[in-house]
């Protein structure tokens, strides 16, 4: 997966300003929500996942010990680390799954902005970063609470999340496009205005605004890190909800319509395959099942899992699942009555979709 938005254009004036989306702050919300009530009791599909995964709450709540809390809750460290990482404006959740170890592992060295924290939150983000740098069995538990979260996000983000983030995402660089004013791009339900004045009051030449539309936010975040101002806006979810709906129905299933891709959709329920075994099967080019795959992927109906050196394919069970029942509803006379949040087994982890469906 790439990041939904590369490439935008200057305003006609003001601070260089892009949209984008990120998993590292979708997966910062989610795990602030473990600590906050307000936040769940704002956001039903974030209140559902962690009914269905009763054991994050409390493994969110005891990550950091005394002294190590935000004032206002959160993961902030983890926005530090992706960005160091460059990977805070990607949605590719495995690259940077996959990375976090190394990057805990790093000492905490250069700037680290964070103007607009208060004093006492900077200095814990400082403290987590040099505890998870000193101790490779905090990193074990940090790696895997936040695998864990997003496992347990992963399926609503596929089916809901990622089509409403690509329709703000949209919208904002529309107003870009237009040469609207920074303000306007960057509008959000928190009353910021003076502190993002401020956070880009700090931006050298080459710093920029990035407005992150985020799924499973719950109204707003700004935060300043080196050569960037991060203000995180929440996405609508409203009708935007619902297009979004479809839009990634019609996306799996143009992935699907090809033959070539409907057959390594089918030969993957019966077990994972590496690139080169599907290759085999079909007598095809790597290069040609490559691009097969990637298409399936970006429909988020596979995805790859390690084992040891074997980078395995396997089927989202959930995806599928989900795909044909999104179909009944938009084809059939009759409304189905059973949705998403009524079934808690369409929340299976993407990580263990390899079994057959």
């Amino acid at each position: 997966m790439t990041p939904i938005i590369t490439n935008d254009l200057p305003p006609s004036h003001g601070p260089r300003v892009s949209v984008r989306a990120s998993v590292a702050v979708e997966l910062e919300w989610a795990l602030a929500s473990g600590e906050r009530e307000d936040y769940l009791d704002d956001h039903p599909v974030l209140a559902a996942i962690y009914q269905r995964h009763p054991d994050l709450e409390g493994r969110v709540q005891s990550m950091w010990g005394p002294g190590e809390e935000m004032s206002c809750g959160g993961f902030l460290e983890l926005m530090v680390l992706a960005h160091r990482g460059g990977l805070l404006f990607s949605t590719d959740a495995e690259l940077l799954l996959e990375r976090l170890d190394g990057l805990c592992a790093a000492p905490p060295e250069g700037e680290l902005s964070l103007r607009l924290e208060t004093a006492e939150d900077r200095a814990v983000v400082l403290r987590r970063l040099a505890r998870l740098s000193d101790s490779s069995e905090l990193r074990e538990t940090y790696v895997t609470l936040v695998r864990d979260m997003w496992n347990a996000i992963a399926v609503d983000w596929e089916l809901s999340g990622r089509g409403a983030v690509d329709v703000a995402v949209a919208g904002r660089r529309a107003l870009v496009e237009k040469g609207a004013d920074w303000h306007e791009v960057a509008r959000s339900e928190c009353a910021i205005g003076d502190m993002l004045e401020l956070a880009v009051a700090t931006l050298g030449p080459t710093g920029e605004i990035v407005v992150v539309p985020a799924f499973f936010t719950h109204k707003g975040l700004l935060v300043d890190l080196p050569g960037v101002v991060v203000a995180g806006v929440r996405v609508d979810t409203t009708g935007a909800h619902a297009r979004a709906r479809t839009e990634a129905l019609a996306r799996r299933l143009k992935a699907i319509s090809d033959p070539t891709r409907l057959a390594i959709l089918d030969a993957l329920r019966s077990g994972p395959r590496t690139v080169s075994e599907i290759a085999a099967a079909f007598s095809l080019a790597q290069p040609t099942v490559s691009n097969h795959v990637k298409l399936l992927r970006d429909a988020g109906l596979v995805t790859d899992v390690r084992n040891g050196t074997r980078r395995n394919l396997v089927v989202q069970g959930a995806v599928v699942e989900e795909l044909i029942a999104s179909l009944h509803d938009v084809l059939s006379s009759h409304r189905s009555e059973a949705q998403h949040g009524d079934h808690p087994e369409l929340a299976s982890t993407i990580g263990s979709a390899a079994s057959p469906m």
